[in-house]
């Protein structure tokens, strides 16, 4: 729950023998909106639209490969409790912004590509999905948490990708790193390795190296909007 599944994963377990799916959903949907069916096969999907819904997808440009997920239905709340003003913001004639961008293929799948609020926006308009990036580095084994987030030069105005690190103690201990700057240094050779495989706009600028890991919430979500960098 609340985080999407590695497709690697789900191809791992059905290797096994052990059929994994996935679905998507929000607390205001009460809270399903999709879900892969289990004699289909889609790891990079979170699944076909439940029944009695509808979907579409909030473009800001006509020509735009993904934009906000907005659905109704009966699940969809009325409202939140006695605030007009956060309900008006995410609520129309029945419609709810999810808050989550994200796309529809031919076929009926929806595949989520990141949460609106967290987009970087670099200065030729392209989009970088901190999720994604995430992603990749997580899978690193000197990496133990990481958020991903955008910084703006307040000269140029130029927005840099960055890595926000707290690294694995005990893999660190097995490589033999025993400083900072040697974990510093094994973490941007992952980083640069990773950055190869991407596009261009998509690469990570910099790493920093946290010494404590990130404040999270009850259900062990990191706090994004709390974090200094």
């Amino acid at each position: 729950g609340g985080a999407a599944l590695n497709p690697e994963v789900a191809t791992a377990f059905a290797n096994f023998g052990i059929k994994v799916t996935q679905g998507y959903g929000i607390t205001e949907c009460a809270p399903l909106i999709s879900v892969v069916p289990f004699n289909e096969v889609n790891p990079a999907s979170c699944g076909k639209l439940m029944p009695g819904m509808q979907i579409f997808i909030d473009k800001a440009k006509a020509d735009d490969s993904f934009g906000e997920i907005v659905v109704k239905g009966d699940n969809v709340m009325l409202g939140y409790y006695e605030n007009e003003e956060e309900t008006a913001a995410v609520l129309n004639n029945g419609w709810f912004r999810t808050g989550d961008y994200g796309y529809i293929d031919d076929k009926g799948f929806i595949y989520i590509t990141g949460r609106k609020k967290n987009v970087i926006v670099l200065q030729g308009g392209k989009n970088v999905f901190p999720e994604e990036l995430e992603e990749y580095l997580s899978n690193v084994k000197l990496v133990e948490e990481v958020v991903v987030v955008g910084k703006e030069d307040t000269v140029t105005g130029n927005v840099s990708v960055i890595a926000l690190i707290y690294p694995n103690a005990e893999e660190c201990e097995k490589q033999g790193l025993t400083d900072k700057e040697a974990i510093e240094k094994a973490l941007n050779d992952e980083v640069i390795a990773i950055n190869k495989k991407l596009a261009s706009y998509k690469h990570v600028n910099e790493v920093v190296v946290r010494d404590e890991p990130f404040e999270k919430t009850p259900s062990r979500k990191i706090k994004r909007h709390v974090i200094q960098y």
